[in-house]
């Protein structure tokens, strides 16, 4: 999907939606292209081996979804837009780039970003010690 705003972004809430499209606003030359509500790692056994195909079909709903997946020729980000955003984030977006990482196997670098809209005392220092690229808009 190329890099713009859109008129429907999938399971972003209303406070998302402004923060992605004040993102892309201040950033519009970011990325290329990107991917919304990307679908990452495994699903339980039961539904794995589920002789029902309906029951099959519901096997995105136990995957986890990484925000927005920002890709440029030379590198990919994953996004995670998170209102007031904590500590929490931090965890949260290294463990989509571990499990993205072992189901996509890229072979350009792949970059961490927390999109928010407040700044919260320590989180620029924690992301830095992370190499998290923390964006406030």
């Amino acid at each position: 999907m190329k890099y713009e705003k859109g008129y429907w972004y999938p399971h972003m809430k209303p406070r998302d939606v402004a923060i992605w499209e004040r993102f892309i606003d201040k950033y519009p030359d970011m990325y290329s292209s990107c991917v919304y509500d990307f679908e990452i790692g495994d699903v339980p056994e039961f539904i794995a081996s589920a002789a029902d195909e309906a029951d099959r079909k519901q096997a995105s709903l136990y995957k986890w979804k990484i925000d927005v997946v920002g890709m440029t020729p030379n590198r990919i980000d994953l996004i995670e837009l998170k209102p007031d955003a904590g500590a929490s984030a931090i965890g949260q977006i290294e463990g989509y780039k571990e499990i993205y990482i072992r189901d996509e196997k890229p072979t350009q670098p792949v970059g961490l970003c927390i999109v928010t809209d407040v700044e919260k005392p320590n989180m620029r220092y924690l992301c830095e010690q992370k190499g998290i690229k923390l964006f406030v808009v």
